[in-house]
């Protein structure tokens, strides 16, 4: 009839274990890549939309004027993260009976800065130059020096 021997049974069950870990991890992976997708582009989009409402409100306070100005003035608006800001610089025309606008920057307000680590808690301490020994660096560990 069948051969019900324990090496029949074995090779097919190691086959069936080995798909579904390789289907497990395939799933894993295809679910975290789509997550980091739409919170990326959830992202953009809320940036996209704080930009384009600082650029409506600059062109209302713009349009909101009367004649030229005496001199280049500059409007500054906030959005997103409060890290930038939409800079529209406004100067009389060759004329002088109307307004140009001579400037629409985006601009960073804050800048950023790498932990330096160490005692503040922000990471590990940093190397500050040779030290004679320790960690060493891509040559790999290095035994004490005397």
């Amino acid at each position: 009839m069948g051969d019900n021997s324990p090496r029949s049974i074995g090779l097919p069950m190691l086959i069936v274990v080995f798909v579904s870990i390789c289907l497990f991890s395939f799933s894993g992976i295809a679910f975290s890549t789509a997550r980091n997708s739409y919170e990326q582009s959830t992202s953009v989009t809320e940036r996209t939309k704080n930009y384009y409402g600082a650029c409506n409100q600059a062109e209302a306070e713009i349009a909101t004027l009367q004649g030229a100005p005496d001199a280049e003035i500059t409007y500054s608006y906030p959005f997103g993260t409060a890290m930038e800001e939409l800079q529209v610089t406004v100067s009389s025309n060759a004329a002088g009976d109307d307004y140009v606008i001579t400037g629409w920057v985006v601009s960073d307000t804050a800048s950023w800065e790498a932990p330096t680590g160490g005692g503040d808690g922000l990471g590990p301490a940093m190397p500050q130059g040779d030290s004679g020994g320790g960690s060493g660096g891509p040559q790999g560990p290095q035994g004490p020096t005397e």
